[in-house]
């Protein structure tokens, strides 16, 4: 939203959200917090907003849309006796979830007029297949760096973000456990806390238990997640481990590092994933095949012995990456397609 915001121009986008948000959302150039009820975090709130956006045909986007969204607006249009011709379902992953499936179900009306719109061609060709008839791809809108960034010495490793097992979390507390063995040191800054890794599950607990005991000398765990200023001033000096699961990221963005890439920052991530294609396409960085240990290790030791070839790099590829993330590609699909509509 604060990518959008800031390229809104005389645009203003009205938001609706949870009510916790409201400061922040506030701060943001280009934004107004939609107060009128039903809030986010009311029963049904995403569905009674969306039913009174199709019933009074007003344009509306779903940043983070999945199935339920589909099947939200083929139920208001139905309702309302109206096409949903302005309905504009963000979709971040495959609708491949059993969930989806059900709920896509319900949504033939979705499917036929309601504009999705894809971040890769990979989603997009699988929202076509899956019948999909007006289907849009524009790139995840992403703010890149105040000033084009430039390349500057190493001072840590990296898993930006909450820490899941999804995006390898299992790996980093295999490797410093490795490393304490084998007497390392390299700084390793890690954002988790046992309160998240309860959310998802007793194995990603175990996984933030078998980090923190690991008695790894340079690793820094922070149970606290930063404000803006903080979460971006981390990606300098980085190297940005993402080894993310291959199975669930392989066409799907990751908005963390493309932060990191936009701030010229290299990142070593899994091969065949959307990250790994980033990587590869500018050297920014190296691929693992493997998602072990061992090679995540060896990948780090490459990078850091050529450090400042990929660290230029990245800071080529922050350059290209801002032109083609700019959140204006999307603000101009949507304001052209409400023209259209």
């Amino acid at each position: 939203m604060r990518a959008l915001g800031s390229r809104a121009a005389d645009t203003e986008i009205e938001v609706i959200a949870d009510p916790a948000a409201d400061d922040l959302l506030g701060e943001m150039p280009g934004v107004r917090v939609c107060t009128r009820g039903p809030r986010v975090g009311k029963p049904f709130a995403e569905w009674r907003m969306i039913a009174r956006a199709v019933r009074e045909d007003a344009p509306f986007l779903v940043l983070t849309a999945d199935g339920r969204h589909a099947a939200a607006v083929s139920l208001a249009a139905a309702l309302a006796g109206r096409s949903p011709g302005h309905a504009r379902l963000f979709v971040h992953r495959p609708l491949t979830e059993v969930r989806d499936a059900l709920c896509l179900s319900m949504a033939g009306t979705a499917r036929a007029h309601a504009l999705a719109i894809a971040p890769t061609e990979t989603i997009a060709v699988s929202l076509r297949a899956g019948g999909w008839r007006r289907v849009a791809c524009v790139p995840y809108p992403a703010m890149g760096a105040a000033q084009p960034p430039e390349p500057v010495p190493f001072t840590h490793l990296l898993m930006a973000g909450a820490a899941r097992r999804n995006k390898g979390l299992d790996l980093i507390a295999a490797l410093a456990v490795r490393w304490t063995a084998e007497r390392r040191s390299i700084p390793l800054l890690v954002q988790v806390s046992k309160k998240h890794a309860a959310r998802h599950g007793r194995r990603e607990a175990a996984m933030v238990a078998k980090l923190l005991s690991s008695g790894y000398r340079g690793l820094r765990a922070d149970e606290t997640a930063p404000d803006r200023a903080e979460y971006l001033a981390r990606f300098r000096g980085a190297l940005v481990l993402a080894p993310y699961a291959r199975e669930q990221f392989a066409g799907q963005v990751s908005g963390i590092v493309l932060d990191s890439l936009l701030q010229g920052t290299p990142v070593i991530a899994t091969r065949g994933t959307w990250t790994g294609a980033q990587v590869e396409r500018f050297g920014a960085g190296l691929t693992i095949a493997e998602r072990t240990p061992a090679a995540l290790a060896s990948a780090i030791d490459r990078v850091l012995s050529d450090w400042h070839a990929h660290a230029a790099r990245a800071c080529a590829a922050a350059r290209v990456l801002a032109r083609e993330h700019d959140p204006r590609h999307l603000l101009d699909l949507i304001a052209g397609t409400s023209r259209a509509s």
